[in-house]
């Protein structure tokens, strides 16, 4: 299996482009999607393997968990585990990364109906209210989050499940990440929220600008760092291996 290097844009754009797979590996489904206006997402629904999250980078959302919608703007972040009931929609134009965690045939679900045909994954329609709690649920807003601070960057963690791990790193000039490496049981991945961040990947070095995209899956040999200057990523295992764990244990 090869690393995933994207641009801007760049992916399987399903659509008329309005969804692009950014990752379609069966531990990570990553989606970027662009709602342009208010328009409805998914109704109410629940997953029995896998978690679905979402993270804002343009525009609001407003997310149901379990009974209650919350309005998400950029930076915001939420993720239903299995057995949570939620749905969401746009309230206006709205960028956002949508996270499933394993895929559950959610890629080839999107790849079925953009056909126009029925499609169907690991997803069961269910009236609000119903299923777990919404406090099982994670939801934090711009800025919230369990944040670690050290030398020349500061870490956020945003999820902290073991489907998932999501945190948001803050690099200084100067920063060099782990030696290179690679996982034998999870997905590594980064998208670029700002600034500009050079990645290894497979032995090749990429100097990659906001809105891009790398994966490292099982057995692909990675490593991170700061560009030239200022830059904020964030940062997803799936799922976690406990990575969130070992960050917090750290101090960062």
């Amino acid at each position: 299996m090869t690393g995933a290097v994207l641009g801007p844009q760049e992916g399987e754009a399903l659509f008329g482009g309005r969804i692009v797979i950014k990752a379609g590996f069966e531990e990570l489904c990553m989606t970027e999607s662009h709602y342009v206006g208010a328009r409805p997402g998914a109704d109410p629904h629940f997953h029995r393997r896998h978690a679905d999250a979402f993270y804002v980078l343009e525009g609001t959302l407003a997310v149901l968990v379990h009974d209650r919608e919350h309005d998400l703007s950029s930076g915001a972040c939420v993720c239903a585990p299995p057995g949570v009931v939620h749905g969401f929609r746009s309230t206006s134009t709205a960028r956002f990364l949508n996270f499933h965690t394993p895929d559950g045939r959610f890629a080839d679900n999107l790849r079925a109906r953009n056909r126009g045909e029925p499609g169907g994954f690991d997803s069961v329609d269910a009236p609000v209210g119903s299923g777990l709690p919404g406090t099982d649920a994670v939801l934090l807003g711009a800025g919230e989050g369990d944040r670690l601070e050290q030398g020349r960057y500061a870490a956020t963690i945003k999820i902290g499940r073991e489907e998932l791990s999501l945190v948001e790193w803050e690099l200084q000039p100067g920063f060099h990440g782990p030696e290179s490496h690679a996982h034998d049981d999870h997905v590594d991945a980064f998208y670029v929220l700002e600034g500009e961040a050079e990645f290894v990947v497979d032995g090749d070095t990429h100097v990659l600008g906001e809105g891009s995209y790398v994966a490292a899956p099982p057995g692909v040999v990675h490593t991170f760092a700061s560009g030239s200057g200022r830059c904020r990523l964030l940062n997803v295992h799936a799922p976690s291996g406990g990575f969130h764990d070992r960050l917090r244990d750290s101090g960062g």
